[in-house]
């Protein structure tokens, strides 16, 4: 997917740096690789936050989704998770967050569920609040993100994201 660039990543990882880079003993997917070593850490459609691929950056996919990890775990732990429609209390473990919506949602991977070079990809309503598939590739998923399959990830109240990409 082509995306306008309105402002450039202070943040782009090397495909060599991110070759190396572990979750959980899992390898990134090949798809979110790509864009990260392309465009790197930022917003597409002014709304979806991609974590960056360097592994020191405060908003990185180790960093960053770490923290929303440890989130993700305790609201299971609690019984505070809505599993509903997609998921139930067995993928919860397996799950590993890369972007967050600013309205809350967060994309995940589940590291239980490897396709190829990818893991199957949820996104988690805000406050924990559902759990629908989303896409099987970063390339699957930024498509539906932009057009009006983003009813069916995120929910009916969305309408397509633009097409752009805004570095942070």
């Amino acid at each position: 997917m082509t995306f306008r660039t309105i402002a450039l990543s202070s943040s782009i990882a090397t495909r060599r740096a991110l070759s190396s880079v572990r979750i959980a003993g899992c390898r990134l997917p090949e798809s979110y690789c790509e864009f990260a070593a392309t465009h790197g850490y930022g917003r597409i459609g002014g709304l979806v936050i991609i974590y960056s691929g360097v592994p020191e950056h405060p908003d990185s996919v180790l960093a960053q989704g770490a923290r929303v990890k440890g989130f993700i775990d305790d609201a299971a732990a609690e019984g505070c998770f809505e599993f509903e429609p997609d998921g139930d209390e067995m993928i919860a473990s397996g799950l590993y967050p890369f972007a967050a919506s600013e309205n809350g949602e967060y994309f995940v991977w589940d590291l239980n569920e490897k396709c190829g070079d990818e893991y199957s990809i949820y996104c988690i309503g805000a406050r924990m609040a559902g759990l629908r598939y989303a896409a099987e590739s970063m390339g699957e998923l930024l498509e539906k993100l932009c057009s009006e399959s983003i009813k069916d990830v995120m929910g009916p109240g969305y309408a397509p994201l633009l097409p752009t990409f805004e570095g942070l």
